[in-house]
């Protein structure tokens, strides 16, 4: 199929192929190519693609011409390069004509890189630490949804809520912006406000006027008040009885869906472990990730970078689109450069195709495999929660032998890889 044939191999497994392509194939291939581009143009007197080849010349442009005619050379040649060298592309190769007479490409592939991952990765699972505290603190929450509140003609106490308006002054006496605050509750006793604000607002009733100063703590989020001295002033617009309902056995039935206040109290107490056990996990799989990354060494082409980089920016801005921003609203928000996007978004890619590299090496390494039945079932439990009509539209795409089929594949590969350095503890 061609005259001459020479890689040469780059650093990031790259292997360029200059490439001389036979003159009896450039014609076969430029006689489809005038056919395939005649076909789009019509010509008074002739139906489509039924015009001399010379007066066809005259209306397609050389450059595009040529274009084609290296498009339909393509298939066979690359095929041919890939046979001949035992070549290994991950990405789809970047093409160059040197030369239109002889025809010469250069043509670069990107191969899979050699990959070592060193280390031992344990994790260590951390205690559960909800204790009988917190399952109350949640319990009473619960109950405080189903609390009921009074009005009260008597002095504030704690655990009564209390409405007021407040402004505060600084050492000067000039109002201090931001604090001004107008219908704000607070239930004395929970430790909303800032340290001794509640104890100066219990003893007062509806109506009444007090000022009084604190300073206020370090460190604080607003650093321009941290130990600064306030000089505020409340007016109570409203005091409130709580009542909050006990839990017993009639209550759980009739509001808590529970045959009873022990079995509310075990439910609460079983669903926070769950929940800090689903974090938990989530901090190992995080941390055992990042281990693997560590222990991972690559090189990685650029091209693989840039890639992924696209990909990256690609999902960002679409991200930025779904809140109604645009990069260059976030980037005049966020008080970044693009150049500082770039930067961050080449170190993102960077480490998340290390993290890949070292992952696909522990599968292969470890010979990790899962059966047809296993994804076959992994892909119904997916796509039964969809709605008929995306499921409808997406279940072929889920086949054996098509993209979704090859993505659950792998996802459970690693998620088997994950089980196994887990199980390490």
């Amino acid at each position: 199929m061609s005259e001459k044939s020479a890689i040469k191999r780059l650093k990031g497994h790259r292997v360029e192929c200059t490439v001389t392509i036979d003159q009896k194939k450039v014609e076969e291939a430029g006689a489809k190519a005038l056919q395939k581009l005649g076909s789009q143009i019509k010509i008074s007197g002739f139906r489509p693609g039924k015009a001399p080849a010379a007066i066809l010349r005259q209306k397609i442009k050389p450059d595009e011409m040529f274009e084609e005619t290296v498009r339909m050379l393509l298939p066979e040649t690359l095929k041919a390069l890939i046979e001949e060298h035992n070549l290994k592309p991950i990405l789809p190769p970047k093409i160059e004509a040197q030369s239109a007479n002889p025809l010469t490409l250069l043509i670069t592939f990107t191969e899979h890189p050699d990959v070592t991952v060193k280390g031992k990765f344990t994790v260590a699972k951390k205690p559960s630490a909800v204790t009988e505290k917190d399952v109350k603190k949640m319990v009473d929450y619960i109950l405080e949804r189903h609390q009921k509140t009074k009005e009260v003609d008597r002095a504030a106490a704690s655990g009564d809520r209390i409405t007021m308006d407040f402004f505060g002054k600084d050492a000067n006496g000039k109002e201090i912006d931001g604090i001004r605050t107008t219908s704000h509750s607070v239930v004395l006793g929970s430790d909303q406000l800032i340290p001794g604000f509640e104890e100066q607002l219990k003893g007062l009733k509806k109506g009444a006027e007090k000022s009084f100063i604190l300073t206020f703590p370090v460190p604080y989020h607003a650093k321009h008040l941290e130990g600064k001295p306030v000089t505020f002033s409340v007016t109570v617009k409203n005091v409130e009885e709580i009542e909050k309902p006990p839990l017993t056995d009639d209550f759980a039935r009739e509001h808590l869906h529970a045959q009873s206040a022990a079995e509310f109290h075990t439910r609460i107490e079983e669903s926070m472990h769950e929940q800090e056990e689903r974090v938990e996990r989530q901090r190992r799989e995080n941390e055992l990730f990042e281990m693997i990354r560590k222990a991972t060494t690559v090189e990685i082409a650029p091209e693989l970078i840039e890639e992924e980089e696209h990909d990256l920016l690609a999902d960002f801005t679409e991200r930025l689109k779904g809140g109604n921003l645009t990069l260059e609203e976030w980037l005049k928000k966020s008080g970044k450069k693009i150049e500082d996007l770039h930067k961050e978004v080449h170190a993102d890619a960077e480490a998340k195709l290390t993290l890949r590299f070292g992952v696909q090496k522990l599968v292969a390494d470890r010979a990790i495999e899962v059966s047809d039945a296993e994804i076959s079932a992994a892909i119904a439990a997916y796509l039964q929660d969809l709605p008929e009509a995306e499921r409808r539209q997406k279940e072929p795409t889920y086949q054996k032998g098509f993209q979704g089929w090859e993505q659950f594949t792998w996802k459970l590969k690693v998620e088997k890889l994950v089980e196994e350095l887990l199980a390490k503890e």
